[in-house]
Order: C-alpha cells, then structure tokens, then sequence
C-alpha cells in the first residue's frame, strides 16, 4: 500500500506517547476541589461558567486537571 513501514512505525510511537500522557494526566472532581480550594460546589461551578477555572464535563460530571489546577491557584487562568 502506499503507506510506508517508516511511517506506520512513527505512527505508532505516537500513538503509543499519547496514550503514556494520558495515563499520567490527573483529573479533579468539584467534589475533590472543594475542600483544596475552600469553596462550595455551586462557587467552583460559578467559576467554570465564568471562563476563570477551565473544565470539562465527562459522564456529566465536571472535571479539572491538575495542571489546570495549578494554574488557578498561582493566578494564571
């Protein structure tokens, strides 16, 4: 076929490196945040709704990463 070994081998290591990244990507829930960050659920949702903490909702529940985390708390989102 037209696709060369060289090719489906980088591919493949790419593959492979994405999937490393996301078993090392930790995920927050607003329950988890809550105590960390002093605040309410209703407050932590406010702020996703507001653009000021950055989140994404997976099985209908809202989720924030570490390095998003992170971010917040040094004033940086």
């Amino acid at each position: 076929m037209g696709v060369s070994l060289d090719s489906k081998q980088r591919t493949e290591a790419r593959a492979e490196a994405n999937a490393a990244k996301l078993d090392t990507i930790r995920l927050y829930t607003l329950t988890e945040l809550e105590p960390i960050l002093g605040v309410t659920h209703r407050t932590l949702q406010s702020y996703i709704k507001d653009g000021r903490l950055k989140g994404v909702k997976i099985g209908g529940k809202w989720k924030v990463s570490e390095e998003t985390l992170r971010k917040f708390i040094n004033g940086e989102s």
